[in-house]
């Protein structure tokens, strides 16, 4: 049993699972809302942010020990700390409270993990979406059957926090199709993270988040398009209020749709394939 944990520019997630027949079986999954990439490209990240994220994997440490987990676990940071001024210090800081040492991934090494694990419950041909809080992904097994990601700087928190706008979209969302291979086959479009499987139990209209719920469900972009018609009026309160499963998320999902329904625009496609399997799956598995 090993437990990975992603943290990343909105949550801190951890997975404690067991790798068998090429998939992770997962024991126990959970996460915080952190918001520690609530700054800009290249600032620090904020106090608030590191605190809460560090007071997050002190709570996943104690999860461990309660599964029997002795291993230390593998711990990776995405965009909010590789893109800050600050990165190498946190990545010192959970070094000295905690004992762990923080692999700050790049960008091929995030993309190489996300596909290896949403590609793990998939069948046939695929390309992988990664929609998060600092960045949008599109990662997609080339011809040579190379792994090519490209990552953008457009995240649900960035839209959100006004970093980029949504005018800006069909541009910047745009360079990520430089990696979708052009030889015309047919391909699932897997989305994987938290904005997406988030959508995809509302849309299921289940009370209690459950993984294999959600993992398959298709999301057509006719169902985002009118979800975030219903959403857009109402206060983050009232979200809340109508979906409780909406909590860290309440102020965000629009701004997550919205990306969503600008890729249905420039993909060959008009629906995602939600997977709860992603970035945490493909470290355990790289670690087999």
């Amino acid at each position: 049993m090993r437990a990975a944990i992603d943290i990343g520019s909105n949550t801190v997630r951890l997975l404690i699972g067991e790798v068998s027949g090429g998939r992770v079986q997962v024991a126990h999954q959970e996460l915080y809302t952190t918001r520690l990439g609530a700054a800009r490209v290249g600032e620090d990240l904020p106090a608030a942010g590191r605190a809460k994220t560090i007071d997050a994997l002190r709570a996943f440490g104690a999860v461990m020990r309660q599964y029997g987990v002795t291993e230390p676990p593998i711990v990776a940071a995405t965009s909010a700390v590789r893109e800050a001024a600050n990165g190498a210090a946190f990545r010192d800081e959970v070094r000295q409270k905690l004992g762990w040492e923080l692999q700050i991934l790049s960008g091929e090494a995030e993309a190489a993990c996300s596909y290896a694990g949403a590609a793990s419950v998939g069948q046939g041909e695929a390309a992988i979406i990664d929609v998060g809080g600092g960045s949008t992904e599109l990662i997609c097994r080339q011809a040579d059957g190379s792994i090519l990601g490209k990552s953008v700087k457009v995240g649900a928190v960035r839209l959100y926090l006004g970093e980029v706008s949504e005018a800006e979209l069909p541009e910047k969302l745009g360079e990520l199709l430089a990696v979708l291979p052009q030889d015309g086959k047919p391909r699932q479009f897997i989305s994987v993270g938290g904005t997406i499987t988030l959508l995809a139990a509302l849309l299921a209209g289940i009370a209690v988040y459950d993984r294999e719920a959600v993992s398959g469900r298709r999301v057509s972009a006719a169902e985002l398009r009118a979800l975030r018609e219903e959403l857009l009026p109402l206060t983050p309160a009232e979200r809340l209020q109508k979906y409780p499963l909406l909590a860290g998320r309440e102020d965000i999902i629009c701004a997550g749709m919205a990306i969503y329904l600008q890729l249905a625009q420039l993909l060959p496609t008009t629906e995602f394939v939600a997977s709860d399997a992603g970035l945490l799956d493909g470290l355990l598995l790289r670690e087999k």
